[in-house]
């Protein structure tokens, strides 16, 4: 589930805001995400450590 936007970045003068989501909820129960970006696949995981660790 995603948590409601919180604010911008220091440096952003836009009127946008970030969004936020908790990693469980992108990650879910395999703890990796695929992430499609400009034609290139990414993998988004947590270690065993509890880190986040993005790979193409």
């Amino acid at each position: 589930m995603q948590s409601p936007d919180k604010g911008t970045s220091q440096g952003d003068t836009s009127s946008s805001a970030l969004r936020e989501v908790e990693s469980s909820d992108l990650l879910g129960n395999a703890g990796q995400l695929v992430i499609h970006h400009e034609q290139r696949r990414y993998v988004l995981r947590r270690t065993k450590s509890g880190k986040l660790i993005l790979n193409a």
